[in-house]
């Protein structure tokens, strides 16, 4: 009798500790960034100087709901909005879509103007795998503001390597970003000489357009993470290469 007893008393607990991982499970997962930037630096380009950049993501069972922003200090700095939807995989496997919107491109630069030919949203797809080493992306546009010299769709292409690794007390993240072929592309006039350059979004064809490391350091108060971090980003294609550092405050629950 007292070992039904305790048979009877185990899977009860058993059945107890289950259902809460499944409730526990069955909860959303939020976390909300905020970081004060003092360069906009991204996949090679810069894009802004000293700039606010909030972020907010909702995941709940491995699909995710992510909005982003950027705002520069500096009123030519464009102001950018890039709202995604995904799903990660629990096997490291990840997809995704990003619509990309920024000032200074639709002449009243109006958000809710989908127009294909003048349109200043980008709608990017991404498939990636991540794992405890490091990480693999790819990102192709498909639609908007990614034309080629001739009016046809680019579908510019990046694909990104990560490699994340401790060193000296910091959390440090390498990263190799690339072009297999040429991107969006348009003129810019030259006044002076009465001629027109050629422009590219990432490059006029393969080659690697970004290398970075960055350091981090997260200080932790009461629930709330702090991350320091400061980076060398650099664009060996266009011969570029930045000092970048900022500071943030992380929330999660």
């Amino acid at each position: 009798m007292t070992h039904r007893i305790v048979k009877t008393i185990m899977l009860m607990a058993a059945m107890w500790l289950t259902a809460g991982q499944v409730q526990a499970q069955s909860q959303p997962q939020a976390e909300v960034q905020a970081d004060l930037v003092s360069k906009y630096l991204w996949r090679g380009m810069e894009k802004g100087g000293i700039s606010l950049q909030p972020m907010a993501k909702v995941s709940w069972q491995g699909a995710y709901v992510k909005m982003f922003g950027s705002a520069g200090f500096d009123k030519s700095d464009e102001e950018e909005i890039d709202l995604s939807l995904g799903y990660e995989f629990p096997f490291g496997l990840n997809i995704g879509v990003t619509d990309y919107w920024q000032t200074g491109i639709e002449p009243n630069d109006l958000y809710f103007a989908y127009n294909k030919q003048t349109t200043a949203h980008r709608l990017e797809g991404n498939i990636g795998y991540t794992c405890r080493y490091g990480s693999v992306q790819a990102y192709c546009m498909f639609y908007g503001h990614d034309t080629k010299i001739d009016g046809s769709q680019a579908y510019s292409t990046y694909i990104e390597l990560t490699v994340p690794f401790r060193l000296g007390g910091l959390d440090w993240t390498a990263k190799a970003g690339f072009t297999p072929m040429e991107s969006a592309g348009w003129t810019v006039p030259d006044y002076a000489t009465l001629s027109e350059s050629l422009h590219y979004f990432y490059a006029d064809g393969p080659t690697c357009v970004m290398a970075s490391v960055r350091a981090t350091k997260n200080l932790k108060l009461r629930g709330v993470t702090l991350p320091i971090f400061a980076e060398l980003h650099t664009n060996p294609y266009m011969q570029t290469a930045h000092i970048m550092g900022g500071i943030g405050i992380k929330v999660t629950k």
